[in-house]
C-alpha cells in the first residue's frame, strides 16, 4: 500500500514541548496531521515547521472534536488507512507499522496499540483505573482490550458514518462500541509507552478517571441496560434487607420497630422495583432501535 494512503492523526493542545519530535518520527511511515485544539504555545508553529499539516481551532474543544477534524479531513482527501496518536511523546511512532500491520494482512477494521500487552511499566494508580475502565468496556461490548490507548489504526470504512457523540477523552470507548455495533473487527497489538513525559497529567488523575467511568457507564446503560439498572436494583435490594433486619431485629427481644429503618426499607424496595422495571422497559427499547 502506497506510503501516502496513510494518514497519520495527531491531536494535540499545548504540546510545543514534544510535538516536533512525534511529528519527525511519524513521518517515515506515512502523512502526518496534527490538529491543534486551541493551544496557546507554539504547537501550530513547530508541528507545520516539521512538516505536518496543521488544521486549528480557535478554542479549545476537546480530543473527541480534534479527531472528528481530522477524520474528516481524511475522507475528504480520500486515505485508505488512518493511525490516531497522541501528542506528549508517550507513544512511540516507530510502532506504527505493527499496528496497521493486521490491517494490511485484512485481518482487522481497528487495530489497537495495547499498552497492558506491551512491556510497560504503567504506574500503580494507572494500571488500576485502566483495569476499571477496561472491565467496563468489557460489559458494553464483550471485548476484553486495553480500551484507552490513543494508539490505533483504522479502515477509511469505519470511520464512515461514525457520529460521535462523546466529549473528551471517553470518545476512545465510544469508537470501540459503536465500530463493532456496525459489524467491524477490532485486534489489538503489544505497544510500548512512556510515563515519564512533560504534561502528562493536564487534568487531575482522579477527575479524569471520574468522568471517564461516568461515560462508560452511560455506554453500558445503552448498549446492555439491563445489565446496569439490574445490578442497581440488586443494590438497591440489599440495602432493603439490610434496614429490614435493622429495624425488625429489636422487635424479637423487645416487641417494638425502629421506624426510620423500617421506612428506609420500603424506600429502598420502591426504588429496587422500579430499577428493574426500567432496565426491562430499555432492554427492550434497546433490542428495537438495534
Amino acid at each position: 500500500m502506497p506510503r501516502e494512503s496513510v494518514l497519520i492523526i495527531i491531536p494535540a493542545y499545548n504540546e510545543e514541548l514534544t510535538i516536533g519530535s512525534v511529528v519527525a518520527l511519524s513521518k517515515r511511515y506515512g502523512d502526518v496531521l496534527v490538529v491543534d485544539d486551541g493551544s496557546q504555545d507554539r504547537t501550530t508553529k513547530i508541528a507545520s515547521s516539521c512538516g505536518a499539516h496543521v488544521l486549528r481551532h480557535e478554542k479549545n474543544k476537546g480530543k473527541s472534536a480534534a479527531l472528528e477534524t481530522g477524520f474528516r479531513y481524511a475522507l475528504e482527501k480520500n486515505y485508505d488507512i488512518v493511525v490516531t496518536l497522541d501528542a506528549d511523546g508517550q507513544h512511540d511512532p516507530d510502532f506504527i507499522p505493527s499496528v496497521i500491520e493486521p490491517i494490511l494482512r485484512g485481518d482487522a477494521d481497528m487495530v489497537i496499540g495495547s499498552r497492558t500487552r506491551g512491556k510497560n511499566r504503567i504506574p500503580l494508580y494507572r494500571r488500576f483505573g485502566l483495569w476499571i475502565l477496561n472491565k467496563g468496556t468489557q460489559i458494553a461490548s464483550n471485548l476484553n482490550i486495553d480500551s484507552q490507548s490513543g494508539f490505533r489504526a483504522m479502515r477509511k470504512e469505519l470511520l464512515e458514518g461514525i457520529d460521535l457523540e462523546c466529549e473528551g477523552y471517553c470518545v476512545e470507548t465510544e469508537m470501540i462500541v459503536k465500530a463493532l455495533e456496525r459489524g467491524f473487527k477490532i485486534v489489538e497489538v503489544p505497544i510500548e509507552a512512556r510515563y515519564d513525559v512533560p504534561h502528562k497529567h493536564k487534568r487531575h488523575p482522579l477527575l479524569h478517571g471520574l468522568e471517564l467511568l461516568d461515560n462508560l457507564l452511560g455506554l453500558i446503560g445503552y448498549r446492555r441496560p439491563l445489565l446496569l439498572f439490574g445490578s442497581l436494583s440488586l443494590i438497591s435490594f440489599a440495602c432493603a434487607v439490610m434496614l429490614g433486619y435493622w429495624a425488625l431485629e429489636p422487635y424479637y427481644s423487645g416487641g417494638h420497630v425502629y421506624l426510620t429503618q423500617a421506612i428506609g426499607a420500603g424506600i429502598f424496595t420502591v426504588i429496587g422495583i422500579q430499577l428493574l422495571i426500567a432496565g426491562f422497559t430499555l432492554n427492550v427499547l434497546a433490542k428495537m432501535v438495534r
